[in-house]
């Protein structure tokens, strides 16, 4: 079976599904562990379909990688030239990246080193060809709002990896929030309970003038 030949049609929905299931497994076995018979079965096609698409584990573990970083560079690319003013672009961007976040909930372990060391060095490369660029911008952002004065006068460092840290951990680490709390993290009202509540702290933080989260 060559590529040109997909036998099941709707080629793009089905290499879909099968990152949807592959993005699961490898979070849930690792690289070492995970199977393409197991991702088929999830994806509900044969492992010869798999195959198809993706001739190895490694470029199939990797294919995921490039969609979760294109993912993000299209949220970014829609929102970091839009003229609008920096309270209300601050809560685009917030809320884009949580979203991105729900969306991949196994972004953290699929870049975790358990992965192997072939596979951590390409999403570490990724992370310099694409995420560094993406910091930079969110960075610049930061800095901008300070100097106009609609920004405390924070560390952007700091700040960034603040919020990556509390948005990435809520979906990876949920299984022992669940355990300390007591609920379920993933419904649709908690997420969207936390993703407000992340938010309002992020706001006052970083905002001079409080009235100012109230703008649009």
């Amino acid at each position: 079976m060559t590529r040109k030949e997909d036998p099941s049609g709707g080629q793009k929905e089905t290499r879909e599904r099968v990152l949807d299931s592959a993005e699961s497994v490898f979070a849930e076995a690792g690289f070492g562990g995970a199977r393409i018979k197991e991702i088929s079965r999830r994806a509900g096609v044969t492992s010869a379909m798999v195959h198809y698409y993706f001739q190895t584990k490694e470029e199939l573990y990797r294919a995921v990688l490039d969609r979760m970083v294109a993912d993000l560079v299209h949220l970014v690319s829609t929102i970091a030239p839009a003229p609008i003013d920096p309270v209300p672009k601050l809560k685009r961007f917030f809320y884009g990246f949580f979203d991105y976040a729900a969306r991949h909930r196994n972004f953290a372990r699929l870049t975790s080193m358990e992965m192997g060391h072939d596979n951590i060095e390409y999403a570490l490369e990724l992370f310099a060809r694409h995420f560094k660029p993406l910091y930079a911008l969110a960075k610049g952002f930061l800095q901008k709002g300070i100097k106009q004065g609609a920004f405390q006068p924070i560390d952007p460092d700091h700040l960034l990896s603040a919020i990556y840290g509390m948005t990435i951990s809520y979906f990876s680490d949920s299984p022992f929030i669940e355990v300390l709390s007591g609920r379920k993290v993933g419904s649709q009202a908690t997420v969207a309970q936390r993703r407000d509540l992340l938010m309002a702290m992020i706001l006052r933080i970083v905002l001079r003038d409080p009235e100012q989260a109230v703008s649009p």
